[in-house]
């Protein structure tokens, strides 16, 4: 019998996998690697078990299934989205090669040496000649502009996180970086239609939403996904509730991404807290009501 890490959808559902997890070589002994997922946007990763995201890549082909799915089905081609903590790229990628060539991706990610691997994959990704739009800022969003010291920690490099006081955690330090500081509303002042917005900023959310404050209230941005350990209710979730958003969380069912209360209280053995936030709570529940997974199926560009 397979232990139950094995029998997750993204094995079951893509046997071939499964296959290349079991032949692949101890991760320390491997280097860079390019992982192409399934739309087709390569991406270079180094493979070590405490690099969350690119440790999935190497062993699943992608990350976090219940939020790649809901990311695509949420956004709808030509339309402009915006990836707030964007690291490699991987959601960046994803909402590339939804939008297509009429839309726009805006990504915004602070971390120096992730930015630079960042640059690199949007190259790659223009010689396949997709045509997607995608527009890169090294700077963080804040409440007020400016600049914060960002800390970059030595084991999982995608959890790097502004710290406003003092280095809680001094001895998992990699380094600090003093990074440039905007808001969302100077970033985008002409109060574009935003489709989707994923942000996961590492418990600097609700500073984040402070800072798109003028965008939220001209209901600029209809669904945002982010990540929010602290659980419901929050500050961050409070703050979007009053400027007339409905919240669900997002939980990963076998066949599909399930919406649940916000106070649905489980936690899973190994995917992290998402929730939605949506002006359009009605379609949301249509677009993730059919099963299956739509972003195991899609094709490479041409």
């Amino acid at each position: 019998m397979l232990p139950p890490y094995l029998t997750r959808p993204e094995y079951v559902l893509q046997p071939r996998q499964l296959w290349r997890r079991l032949g692949r070589p101890k991760a320390d002994t491997v280097g860079m690697q390019k992982i192409t997922p399934p739309w087709g946007f390569p991406l270079w990763v180094e493979p070590r078990p405490d690099h969350t995201v690119e440790w999935s890549l190497w062993v699943m082909g992608l990350y976090d299934l219940a939020l790649s799915e809901t990311l695509w089905r949420l956004t709808e081609p030509g339309e402009t989205v915006l990836d707030v903590g964007a690291n490699i790229g991987y959601v960046t990628s994803l909402l590339a090669a939804r939008v297509g060539a009429r839309g726009r991706v805006i990504a915004v990610e602070p971390n120096p040496e992730v930015y630079g691997e960042l640059e690199r994959h949007r190259s790659a990704w223009r010689e396949l000649g997709s045509g997607a739009t995608v527009e890169l800022h090294a700077i963080a969003l804040a409440n007020q502009a400016g600049t914060a010291t960002l800390r970059i920690p030595k084991r999982n490099r995608c959890e790097a996180a502004i710290f406003t006081t003092t280095n809680d955690n001094p001895d998992d330090t990699l380094r600090i970086e003093t990074v440039p500081l905007t808001t969302g509303d100077a970033l985008l002042p002409d109060d574009p239609a935003i489709g989707v917005l994923k942000i996961d900023i590492e418990g600097y959310e609700l500073a984040a939403f402070q800072g798109c404050d003028r965008l939220l209230r001209h209901r600029c941005i209809r669904d945002i996904i982010y990540e929010q350990h602290e659980g419901y209710p929050s500050p961050a979730t409070q703050y979007l509730i009053d400027r007339g958003y409905t919240i669900f969380r997002i939980w990963k069912g076998f066949w599909k991404p399930l919406l649940y209360p916000p106070d649905f209280s489980n936690v899973h053995p190994w995917e992290p807290p998402n929730y939605l936030a949506t002006l359009d709570p009605e379609r949301a529940r249509q677009k993730l009501r059919s099963r299956g997974w739509q972003i195991l199926q899609t094709r490479s560009p041409r």
